[in-house]
């Protein structure tokens, strides 16, 4: 029998075409490669107008925050700018930090507690960088989902399930409770400061009032916003802080759950008995009277709140 002719047709499966194939592939993606866009890499800001503003937030004490995204930032990504009058700035809110130098408080803090959050979640506003100019302290932080606090949230939503409430409420908590084993207090817990994105994850913004506390030494300044400020604070009696964040804490789910305040005024706060509209569960009852205790002393600690039976059901 006549030995087969070899033919000529490059094989499928040995050089030929698979040769050329590759070769295309190869060059086409060293053509991807010559127009994918570099990495793009954070550099410490010097001036403002580095940003295009898209939105004004909302205005403070100390200064006005924004919305905006860095100009040489090909995804413009959005930061929220928080400005900080430095003329506005009480002498108690410097701190010599020893690695930022003298700095407000807030970015003091804000920046140790980036370094120390580890990649664990802590429901903390988290900071990217600051920045200052003769008039203003600059402070960049990551925006949280669509940037709703949870003053509006509860003004838009007229029922709010427990299930959703005790989520949101468990993250303040371990919030607080990271600040509280960190010695650091808030001292301006409250709706307004807390954001809330789509999915009921909150973050704990706005530490101008916050500060270090140790046992040894006590507060004699009033912080944060009357509704929300203990009964001790009110009278004038020097104190730790820890007590009076969790007392925030009780005006606060006191607040999601019957969508008013529990006191109308400072005696109410000093003195009055609390009012009960409704019972949501045993359980959340419970623990509003253990947080809203009057004597700081018993004052259920932070801990203690993350371990009561109302959150039992809680996954993390």
């Amino acid at each position: 029998m006549d030995e087969l002719e070899s033919s000529s047709t490059p094989s499928p499966v040995s050089g030929g075409l698979v040769g050329d194939v590759k070769e295309k592939l190869n060059l086409k993606s060293e053509e991807e490669e010559k127009v994918k866009e570099p990495e793009y890499q954070w550099t410490k800001p010097t001036s403002i107008d580095e940003f295009e503003i898209v939105d004004k937030l909302g205005d403070g004490a100390y200064g006005v925050v924004k919305l905006a995204y860095r100009k040489n930032d090909p995804k413009q990504e959005k930061v929220v700018i928080k400005y900080i009058l430095k003329n506005k700035i009480l002498p108690d809110f410097w701190i010599e930090d020893e690695e930022l130098g003298k700095v407000p408080k807030e970015i003091s803090i804000l920046n140790e507690i980036k370094k120390k959050r580890d990649n664990q979640e802590v429901y903390i506003v988290n900071m990217i960088d600051y920045f200052e100019d003769k008039d203003n302290y600059y402070l960049i932080t990551k925006q949280h989902g669509f940037g709703i606090d949870l003053f509006d949230y509860i003004e838009f939503n007229k029922e709010i399930p427990e299930e959703k409430i005790k989520k949101m409420f468990y993250q303040i908590c371990k919030s607080i409770q990271f600040l509280h084993h960190n010695n650091i207090v808030h001292r301006d817990i409250k709706d307004e400061n807390i954001i809330v994105d789509e999915d009921c994850n909150t973050e704990l913004i706005d530490f101008g009032s916050s500060s270090h506390y140790n046992k040894k030494q006590t507060f004699d300044t009033f912080c944060g916003t009357i509704d929300y400020a203990s009964p001790e604070v009110l009278t004038g009696h020097p104190y730790v802080g820890p007590p009076q964040d969790v007392w925030a804490l009780g005006i606060l789910l006191y607040i999601l759950i019957y969508k008013e305040n529990p006191f109308y005024n400072v005696d109410e706060i000093i003195a009055a008995k609390l009012r009960v509209p409704f019972v949501l569960s045993n359980d959340s009852l419970d623990l509003i009277r253990k947080l809203l205790n009057r004597n700081e002393r018993v004052r259920i600690p932070i801990d203690k709140v993350l371990e009561h039976p109302w959150f039992n059901d809680i996954k993390e």
